[in-house]
């Protein structure tokens, strides 16, 4: 299992200190996120050709790039055009929200549309779409990920454990058998539950600390499955000094893998 460093926590720093940033945790390549306020922006893909070779100086790869993609257009040609030249195997689409006043019927029809599309497009470029499973979403857990996904074999998923926490779980073991092969990649980070004056919240905090989510079973049970993909590290917390978080952090997952 390969560990990644998701870069959101770095913030819009340039290509050449991010790849300083991600080889300084210890991570072996990145989930780089293409986002305003990034080191790659959205209107600017070629610096995902600029943060690959930034890492590859430093015998880094980047193995996914995470975007806000929900369908085809100018932007996603670019990005995903950008992410194939620059041999990118993995690239997470957008989050398909879900809205109560719309129905699920409604919605499901037409995020299947549009997320074949994109994956369309991402084939032709030799990229593989992966959808993340992810609160506040129609594809929150592995079983409606699948029925969003429906034909579309060619589509990935992202497991995310902790994403799961904020909204409900399915049963590790079981996320795993549903999702199978098609596992591309895994979130990892954790969260607590605590309880304020307006009742019970879930919120994120550092993966070395613990959590809800029992990642020492989670990582037992992708070896006995013979896992072999990324385990993308999350900060998602406040933190001063965003690279000794990352660290940290990732220092306690490599402890977790022995």
């Amino acid at each position: 299992m390969r560990l990644l460093a998701f870069t959101k926590p770095f913030g819009p720093i340039d290509a050449t200190r991010l790849a300083d940033a991600v080889a300084s945790v210890g991570a072996e390549g990145a989930d780089l996120l293409v986002r305003e306020g990034q080191t790659v922006s959205p209107a600017d893909p070629g610096g995902i050709a600029v943060a690959a070779a930034e890492l590859a100086r430093r015998g880094l790869t980047l193995d996914v790039v995470t975007t806000d993609l929900l369908d085809v257009g100018a932007d996603a040609e670019r990005i995903i055009a950008a992410c194939g030249e620059s041999g990118v195997p993995l690239m997470r689409a957008g989050f398909y929200r879900y809205d109560p006043a719309a129905g699920y019927d409604r919605q499901l029809a037409e995020s299947r549309a549009a997320l074949a599309r994109l994956a369309g497009l991402a084939a032709r470029h030799g990229v593989r779409l992966v959808l993340q499973l992810h609160h506040g979403t129609i594809h929150p857990s592995a079983s409606l990920a699948l029925a969003l996904a429906g034909e579309l074999n060619d589509v990935g998923f992202y497991a995310d454990p902790g994403n799961q926490a904020k909204e409900g779980s399915e049963a590790w073991a079981l996320n795993a058998d549903l999702l199978g092969d098609r596992m591309a990649c895994i979130g990892v980070k954790n969260a607590v539950w605590r309880s304020d004056a307006d009742g019970w919240v879930c919120e994120w905090q550092p993966f070395a600390d613990g959590g809800v989510v029992r990642w020492a079973e989670v990582v037992s049970g992708l070896r006995e499955r013979g896992y072999a993909g990324p385990l993308s590290l999350h900060v998602h917390y406040p933190s001063a000094d965003p690279v000794a978080a990352v660290r940290r952090d990732l220092d306690h997952l490599r402890g977790l893998l022995g």
